[in-house]
C-alpha cells in the first residue's frame, strides 16, 4: 500500500512539473511587453469571405451583416494584433443587396441610392464605409479597395444587339439608372452604357448560355489572358469606356481616402489599359499606393511575365505559386526542402503578396480546394520569412476554429520576425527551418521557425544556427514546452512535432534579465 502511494505521488509530482514547464511559454508572453520596432512588419488583413453574413454565418456571426459597422469597432484589436492594411471587398452597388461585390453594376454608388432594391450595400452605407475608413487609418491602418473592372452585371433593359458573326441577338445590356454615375460623373448626360461599351457576353435576354458572343465592330481586347471572364465584358478599346475608368478611379481616391487598390481578374483586362490607368491614377496623389493584382497562375514564370508586360515596379501579384506548394504540404505530397525556393516570393520578393486562402479558394458550394490541413504550418511561413506582403484571411482568423493558434502566429510576426532571414542548410523531405536574425538594437527579435508536413508523430531535432550565441529561446506556439539554449556560435537544438495538428514552432528569444 505504501509503494502503490509512493509510486501515485511520484507520478502526481511528474504531471505538475510537466505542466509547469507547459505554462512557461505562455507566462513569458504574458508577463513581457515586448517591443514593437520602428518598422513594423507589414501585414493585411482580408476582411470579408463570400458567404459573409449569409446563411449560417450570418446565424452564428450576427455582427459581420455590417461590416463597416464591424471594421470600425474592431480597428483597436486589428492594431493591436499586427495588422498595418486592411482589403476590403468591393464597395460599389451590385446586382442586390447580398451581392458580394464582384456582381458591380454601378461603381460610383458605394450605398449612398437606392438602386437593386437597397439603398446600403451588403456590407452597410457609403456614410458608414467612410467612417470606418477614417477609423481604420487613424489606428495607423492602410485601406486597399477593391477595383472590379472586367465585367458590368445588372442591366436595366436589353436590347437587340449586332454580331460579329451576323444577324442580332436580344441582351441585358443596357444601363440606364446608375444615379451614382449620374451624380458624380461629369459627362454622365453626354452618354451612357449600353451595348457599345462592350466587347461581348455569354447569355441572351432569356437566360440561355450561348458561350462568348462577341458584338459587331468589336474585337476581344488585347487582355494578357483571354478577355472574356463573365458578365458583360468591358471595352477598353473604347475611349469614352476608358476615360470614365480614369476618372471613376480619381474621384474614389479623392472621395474615400483609399491608400490603394487590389486589382480583380486583372490578367483578363485591356493590359494597355491597366498600365495606363495606374499611371494616371498614380500621379494624381501624393500618396505612395499600394497595388496588388489578381493573376491567377499558379507558375512563377507567368507572373514574371506579367509583371514585365505592366512595367511598374509598385505593382504586386498575389503568390498563387507559393499557394500551389501549400496544397502540397496539405496533402502531405511535398519535398519541404523546395520551400526555400518556391513561389514569386523568392524570385520577385518586393512584389509578392503571399497568403494561403481567400475567397475564392475558400468557398462554399464551389469547386474551390481549400488548405483545410496544416493550415497553421502554412501561416508560419509567410508570416515569418523576411520576404513577401502576407495576408490573412478573416474567415481563418475568426471563422475557423483557429483563432488562438492563428493570434499566436500573427503576433510572432509582430515582435520577434525580424533581422536577416536564412534559410537552414538541413532542410529535408518532413521539415522545413527558417531563421531571422533579430535586430541588433531591439531585445528579443529574432526566431527560429520549424514547420512539418508528416504525421509520424514523433518530435524531429534539428540542430540550427539561431545567429543568436548565448540565448535562450522557448516555443511561442505552445507546441512545444522545453527550452532550448544556443551555444557560443549559435548553434541549438531545436525541435518540432511531426504532426498536422501542431506541426509547426516558432522559437523566440527570452528576453534578458
Amino acid at each position: 500500500m505504501l509503494q502503490r502511494k509512493t509510486r501515485q505521488k511520484g507520478i502526481l509530482l511528474i504531471f505538475i512539473l510537466i505542466l509547469v514547464i507547459a505554462l512557461n511559454g505562455i507566462l513569458y508572453a504574458a508577463k513581457d511587453k515586448y517591443p514593437v520596432p520602428k518598422e513594423q512588419n507589414p501585414l493585411i488583413l482580408q476582411a470579408f469571405y463570400w458567404e459573409m453574413g449569409t446563411g449560417k454565418f450570418g446565424k452564428m456571426y450576427p455582427e459581420e451583416k455590417d461590416l463597416w459597422q464591424l471594421l470600425a469597432k474592431r480597428a483597436p484589436e486589428f492594431s493591436d494584433l499586427g495588422f498595418t492594411g486592411i482589403w476590403l471587398p468591393p464597395a460599389g452597388k451590385g446586382t442586390s443587396i447580398s451581392d458580394v461585390g464582384y456582381g458591380i453594376y454601378d461603381p460610383w454608388d458605394l450605398g449612398e441610392f437606392n438602386q437593386k432594391g437597397t439603398v446600403r450595400t451588403k456590407y452597410g452605407t457609403k456614410k458608414e464605409l467612410l467612417k470606418a475608413i477614417n477609423t481604420l487609418q487613424q489606428k495607423g491602418i492602410s485601406v486597399y479597395y477593391d477595383v472590379v473592372f472586367n465585367q458590368r452585371i445588372g442591366a436595366d433593359h436589353k436590347e437587340e444587339v449586332p454580331l460579329a458573326g451576323g444577324g442580332t441577338m436580344e441582351t441585358w445590356t443596357l444601363f440606364s439608372g446608375m444615379k451614382g454615375r449620374n451624380k458624380y460623373y461629369d459627362q454622365a448626360k453626354e452618354w451612357g452604357w449600353d451595348w457599345q461599351c462592350f466587347d461581348g457576353i455569354d447569355v441572351d435576354a432569356s437566360g440561355k448560355m450561348i458561350g462568348p458572343t462577341l458584338f459587331q465592330g468589336k474585337s476581344w481586347d488585347q487582355s494578357f489572358d483571354k478577355d472574356y471572364l463573365l458578365g458583360c465584358d468591358v471595352d477598353y478599346q473604347n475611349e469614352k469606356v476608358v476615360d470614365e475608368a480614369i476618372a471613376w478611379g480619381k474621384w474614389l481616391l479623392k472621395e474615400t481616402g483609399v491608400d490603394g487598390f487590389r486589382l480583380d481578374a486583372v490578367k483578363h483586362v485591356d493590359t494597355g489599359f491597366v498600365k495606363r490607368w495606374l499611371e494616371e491614377i498614380q500621379a494624381s496623389t501624393e500618396k505612395e499606393l499600394f497595388i496588388v493584382g489578381e493573376a491567377w497562375y499558379t507558375n512563377v514564370m507567368s507572373l514574371q511575365f506579367y509583371l514585365g508586360a505592366l512595367n511598374n515596379k509598385e505593382v504586386k501579384l498575389f503568390d498563387f505559386p507559393l499557394r500551389a506548394q501549400m496544397e502540397l504540404m496539405r496533402d502531405g505530397r511535398i519535398n519541404m526542402a523546395n520551400l526555400g525556393t518556391a513561389g514569386l516570393v523568392n524570385k520577385k520578393p518586393e512584389q509578392a503578396v503571399t497568403f494561403v486562402d481567400n475567397h475564392d479558394t475558400f468557398r462554399d458550394g464551389l469547386n474551390s480546394a481549400p488548405i483545410f490541413k496544416r493550415k497553421c504550418q502554412s501561416y508560419a511561413y509567410i508570416l515569418t520569412r523576411e520576404h513577401g506582403y502576407p495576408v490573412v484571411f478573416w474567415r481563418d482568423l475568426y471563422n475557423a476554429n483557429l483563432r488562438s493558434e492563428m493570434e499566436k502566429i500573427i503576433k510572432a510576426r509582430k515582435y520577434f520576425a525580424y533581422g536577416p532571414g536564412y534559410e537552414v542548410e538541413n532542410n529535408d523531405q518532413e521539415v522545413y527551418s527558417y531563421v531571422r536574425a533579430g535586430l541588433e538594437d531591439v531585445d528579443g527579435t529574432g526566431l527560429v521557425m520549424m514547420i512539418s508536413s508528416g504525421d509520424s508523430g514523433e518530435i524531429i531535432e534539428k540542430r540550427i544556427n539561431s545567429r543568436q550565441p548565448g540565448q535562450i529561446y522557448y516555443d511561442f506556439t505552445g507546441n512545444s514546452s522545453e527550452f532550448v539554449e544556443t551555444d557560443s556560435q549559435g548553434y541549438g537544438n531545436f525541435k518540432v512535432k511531426n504532426t498536422a495538428e501542431h506541426g509547426w514552432s516558432i522559437w523566440v528569444p527570452k528576453k534578458r534579465d
